[in-house]
């Protein structure tokens, strides 16, 4: 498979990926750091600094086609470092899922299930992924293509029935001069963007080398879940005003309970951004969960078995379930923060600049 060839699937690939919790819970984590109704704008800088991380990534993994970070980490840095090079990114994966499958629980349990026991609804949604990782990386890009349709609509059908509840005034005044705000805010939306670091586990899948095709690929997929940030942060906002946004935990989700017409035979629009949305999450699991697998494999030399496979089901189940209730998950999200610094920026960094190095005094 050529890498024109194979844009469109990889970059389905991403944009499932990326978009995920933070759809629902970015609105009121950014309303109160910037708390003005701009805010969008550092939905903005946050897919530009994404896209900047995202190249100097491709600047490392083009150094080594067809392998994986798990593969050519020893070879840069030597075999342990590397070895606990690798094992940092598999920690950060299993602790995405967690966190991901987490707040998801969190929110079924409260607008869908709410007799059922969160260890249910998480272990039903871990054994499902267990047996789509168990298919194989090819199968996973082929399922993710069969629902992206159905993800796409479902965003842009709930962006239309929205259109008609914004009140003008909260959008209101657009031009708002505290720059400093905007940027701190930044610091909050960088995080739902990530997903294009796996590109460094793609990489064994499919050959990236080519600057044209990459920076396609990476511009066309954090630009689409941009513009999607972009229209529901001016959706929620538009809808419930700045005020309600800092105190709705899951404004997105209560956005499209406002959305009401009358003798139409739907009226629960919420469950349709709901049923769309776990598809997100489940998607977004998979990456992360096939990622930490192929990382164990490799890092102790095993085969990827059912074995393997239940321990990381395990433990991510296991992690989930520590923080006691949605206040302490969200605390949790500033240890996830720094470990996600270090995974995306901390170890990519560091690896390309001992291969350059290298290359000069070899």
């Amino acid at each position: 498979m050529n890498e024109k060839q194979s844009s469109l699937p990889i970059i389905i690939f991403l944009i499932s990926t990326i978009i995920g919790v933070g759809i629902v819970t970015l609105p009121r984590q950014t309303a109160l750091i910037v708390g003005q109704p701009n805010m969008w704008v550092s939905v903005i800088f946050g897919a530009i600094i994404a896209f900047l991380n995202a190249l100097l990534i491709f600047m490392l993994i083009k150094r080594y086609p067809k392998q994986t970070l798990f593969d050519f980490a020893p070879e840069v840095i030597g075999k342990w470092i590397g070895k606990l090079f690798s094992l940092v990114f598999v920690a950060y994966a299993i602790s995405i899922s967690a966190f991901i499958i987490r707040t998801m629980s969190e929110i079924v349990n409260y607008y869908l299930l709410d007799r059922t026991p969160k260890v249910v609804v998480l272990a039903v949604l871990i054994l499902s992924c267990m047996y789509l990782v168990s298919c194989g990386l090819t199968n996973i890009v082929m399922f993710f293509q069969l629902y992206f349709p159905i993800i796409l609509a479902m965003f842009f059908l709930l962006t239309i029935l929205s259109i008609k509840s914004i009140e003008p005034t909260n959008l209101r005044p657009i031009f708002v001069n505290d720059g400093f705000a905007l940027l701190k805010g930044t610091n909050t939306t960088f995080f739902s963007f990530v997903g294009y670091e796996l590109i460094m586990v793609l990489s064994g899948y499919q050959s990236f080398t080519k600057w044209r095709s990459m920076t396609k690929i990476l511009g066309i997929s954090l630009g689409a879940v941009c513009i999607i940030y972009v229209l529901f942060f001016i959706l929620n906002i538009g809808i419930l005003s700045i005020g309600e946004l800092k105190v709705i935990t899951f404004p997105t989700i209560e956005m499209a309970k406002t959305i009401e017409y009358q003798g139409f035979f739907f009226e629960r629009f919420e469950l349709l951004f709901l049923f769309g949305w776990i598809i997100t999450i489940f998607t977004t699991l998979t990456a992360y969960y096939y990622s930490a697998l192929l990382g164990i494999c490799k890092t102790i030399n095993c085969k990827r078995n059912i074995f393997v496979n239940i321990f990381v089901g395990a433990l991510i189940l296991s992690l989930s379930l520590v923080p006691t209730g949605i206040t302490e998950l969200f605390s949790s999200s500033t240890y996830l923060n720094n470990l996600s610094y270090a995974a995306l920026i901390g170890v990519p960094f560091i690896l390309l600049v001992v291969s350059v190095t290298k290359e000069k005094f070899q």
